[in-house]
């Protein structure tokens, strides 16, 4: 099949995915409602038609924001075709071709409103799909293995979304990921979610383990700050700290320890170890959690 067969088809199946319609998400909806003071769908459709509102065109592309049902829609076809980078303007080409009405529904019984895919949209419709983003071969066969049939689609649309770089070590530590921790954990989804952040933040030739263990030192001085602050605002209060020209920096203390054990666990089920720091809490203990069970235990109640 040739590049143009590829994206004619690519655009073909995008358009049967928006011929069944977008149903807004919750964050979207708490935007337009935040927005447009929980405007009706009537009041919606005015804003779309008023040209002359500076809010239109941010509105319409929020609209038309693929959602992961439509991502995963079309992640079978793109494994399948694999389409390159520069062949994304043709999927672009193709999709403007003829107009196409999409149906938008708010949820709740709210409403719905049907739309015309406004050209200027499109361009970053499909950027936001990634349909030139591969995913690594080795790293589907894992996901193909361990993970339940119907989930499997859903990972490898969370990988494509993410920002990581698909280097040799990555790929080789997202293996080990997916073998070591099993997505039937109860908490594999939300160390997953937190090990795709942390590696978008590496560069390509980065150790893993190293790195792993420099963030939880980053949020285990986090948390003395946070120590040091509190005892410092028994004495004084913030007004007086200011003052004398201190810095205050606020830290989420519970989500700093929930990201430490998350550490913890990811790196004793890929790497067989981890690395146990002093850090005295309000009460005087320490974190140190040597049971992989009990941080399973303790991620499930923070979840």
């Amino acid at each position: 099949m040739n590049s143009k067969e590829k994206c004619n088809q690519l655009a073909a199946e995008i358009r049967k995915a928006l011929g069944s319609g977008i149903t807004l998400s919750d964050d979207v909806v708490h935007y337009i409602d935040s927005t447009f003071s929980n405007p009706t769908i009537e009041e919606l459709e005015a804003i779309l038609q008023d040209d002359s509102n500076c809010e239109k065109d941010s509105l319409m592309e929020l609209l038309f924001f693929p959602d992961e049902s439509m991502q995963l829609a079309l992640e079978e076809m793109l494994q399948y075709l694999q389409i390159d980078e520069p062949d994304a303007d043709k999927v672009v080409d193709a999709l403007c071709r003829k107009a196409l009405r999409v149906n938008i529904r708010l949820p709740q019984e709210r409403g719905s409103i049907d739309l015309e895919l406004p050209h200027e949209v499109i361009p970053g419709f499909i950027a936001r799909l990634h349909i030139s983003k591969q995913l690594d071969a080795k790293l589907r066969e894992v996901i193909d293995k361990y993970a339940e049939e119907g989930a499997r689609g859903a990972y490898k649309v969370k990988i494509r979304n993410s920002r990581f770089l698909p280097a040799e070590k990555n790929i080789h530590f997202l293996c080990g990921f997916f073998e070591k921790l099993r997505p039937r954990s109860h908490d594999f989804n939300i160390c997953l979610d937190f090990a795709l952040s942390f590696l978008a933040e590496l560069q390509a030739d980065q150790d893993i383990y190293p790195a792993l263990m420099a963030k939880k030192r980053f949020y285990l001085r986090s948390l003395q700050k946070a120590k040091r602050l509190e005892d410092q605002l028994q004495k004084n209060n913030l007004e007086t700290l200011l003052s004398q020209g201190k810095r205050v920096i606020l830290v989420d203390q519970a989500d700093a320890r929930q990201k430490m054990l998350i550490i913890d666990r990811i790196s004793r089920a890929v790497f067989g170890k981890t690395e146990y720091f002093e850090d005295l809490d309000p009460g005087g203990s320490s974190i140190e959690f040597r049971s992989d069970q009990k941080i399973q235990d303790i991620l499930k109640q923070l979840s």
